[in-house]
């Protein structure tokens, strides 16, 4: 994978979560016990697909959303989890969030690597209008 894709999956991950947990000590074994309910992973897996299947296309988004909510399933108590949200909410994130964050985009960017799956390229999507021309770049008048 050429280093300005891989720089850009990872920076998809980063911005669609940023859109959207800081792994405190021992927060794994806690994870177990109070996990994240199904049903919020599941829209979150929807957000990361939205935010990239329009740059990387289906095959690379579904690996790299599948790890990124399977890492924090794994990682994050239902608190943790909640935490997370809400400093992303408010863009007020810490820089250990960041450095989570960051550390799952790793990860999961590797893991496309490891699977030899190259970054696809999206499609842009249909205008709203089947019928429509593109739209023109605004002239100065």
């Amino acid at each position: 994978m050429k280093f300005s894709s891989l720089f850009s999956v990872k920076y998809v991950v980063v911005m669609v979560f940023s859109l959207t947990g800081v792994m405190y000590a021992g927060q794994s074994a806690s994870a177990q016990q109070n996990p994240i309910p199904n049903d919020l992973l599941a829209l979150d897996h929807q957000r990361c697909m939205n935010g990239c299947v329009p740059g990387f296309g289906e095959q690379t988004c579904k690996l790299l959303c599948d790890c990124t909510i399977g890492e924090f399933k794994k990682q994050l108590s239902f608190e943790a989890y909640l935490d997370m949200s809400v400093q992303l909410s408010r863009n007020a994130v810490t820089p250990e969030m960041q450095e989570y964050l960051g550390k799952v985009a790793n990860f999961c960017t590797a893991e496309l690597d490891r699977k030899g799956i190259e970054v696809g390229q999206g499609v842009e999507p249909p205008p709203a209008d089947p019928g429509a021309k593109p739209s023109e770049p605004d002239k100065p008048k």
